[in-house]
């Protein structure tokens, strides 16, 4: 195949890569929401395929190496780039890959595994599969069984590092100096080490008695079991919940629960429902939690209450509870 066929080949074959390629982008975003991931947040950078540009398939095809490459050869004709913040959110889109069943994959890279074959060096780092249809999705999708699709998975600083180190060095029209390679793999050896306190920060975050109990989670679907609305915590709940974290145990959730389903405290929804609107604590299942305070522990909700007392007003008012000159 000389450079022309090849090119009309695939300008032939494009719709199919592209549409291999979009199925595979739009099936791991979904199976990522599926697990409550919101890809707003979870996706550092937007992702979307891209299609190999036609002068770089044919340099890469006929003249990086010593004799052509077939054209079946070559895997990254179409790929994606999924960019996330810490290294646990690599191996979150791994486990999709893993377990989808609408293709086969090859994990060609991980660099956890060179690490294990070379511990003193330090350089460019990414997961990348190739993913290739199954007989059933290729023919329900329309496309050829062969079709590869080539995914990179990064962190935002291994992201950033191959930004700079692809182009710059990989890529360079000159000799680059050893001191230069020197501190690309010094800025690797960096990266690693802020990966890890990252996790480390990460991890100690989001450890304490809140996330072992799953307080918020529980309260969440019984605000939405008692009101019929969606609770939108913000960020006045978590200084609400760091300031009361003493009574924050295996219990607390029953004891709010038992105390707010009695009949005597069934008025307390219609009350969520008609403020709602227009009191912010009305939208965060944290109101359940000040109604159980203001009637079991209301000295010290008063006490340390770290917003303005006024505030409490109105859910104090849904109780029939006085809080004033306390």
């Amino acid at each position: 195949m000389n450079e022309r066929e090849f090119i009309e080949k695939w300008e032939s074959d494009k719709p199919a890569y592209e549409k291999w390629g979009n199925y595979v982008v739009e099936s791991i975003c979904c199976e990522l929401k599926k697990t409550g991931k919101n890809l707003d947040t979870f996706l550092k950078i937007p992702v979307s395929i891209r299609l190999k540009d036609d002068t770089s398939l044919l340099d890469k095809a006929f003249y990086r190496r010593k004799g052509s490459v077939s054209y079946n050869a070559i895997e990254d004709k179409v790929g994606a780039r999924f960019v996330v913040l810490l290294l646990e959110d690599i191996d979150a889109i791994r486990e999709v890959i893993k377990k989808h069943d609408a293709w086969v994959f090859d994990e060609c890279k991980h660099f956890a595994d060179e690490k294990e074959k070379e511990p003193l060096l330090f350089t460019y780092q990414s997961v990348h599969y190739i993913l290739k249809p199954k007989n059933s999705t290729a023919e329900s999708i329309g496309i050829p069984i062969h079709i590869p699709c080539e995914l990179q998975i990064r962190t935002l600083l291994q992201h950033a590092h191959a930004e700079l180190t692809h182009d710059a060095i990989y890529k360079a029209k000159r000799t680059v100096k050893p001191k230069v390679h020197r501190n690309v793999a010094k800025s690797m050896a960096l990266i690693e080490t802020t990966d890890e306190y990252f996790a480390w920060v990460t991890k100690e975050l989001n450890c304490g008695p809140l996330q072992e109990h799953g307080v918020v989670e529980k309260l969440d679907d019984l605000y939405f079991n008692l009101t019929g609305l969606k609770s939108c915590p913000q960020k006045s709940s978590i200084v609400i919940w760091d300031e009361y974290e003493q009574f924050i145990n295996e219990k607390l959730f029953d004891e709010i629960k038992n105390l707010l389903t009695q009949s005597s405290y069934s008025h307390l929804s219609d009350s969520i429902k008609k403020k709602y609107r227009e009191n912010i604590f009305y939208q965060q299942s944290i109101a359940l939690f000040i109604y159980w305070m203001l009637e079991k522990k209301k000295q010290r909700l008063l006490n340390n209450w770290p917003f303005e007392r006024e505030l409490l007003g109105p859910l104090a008012d849904d109780l029939g509870v006085s809080i004033g000159g306390e």
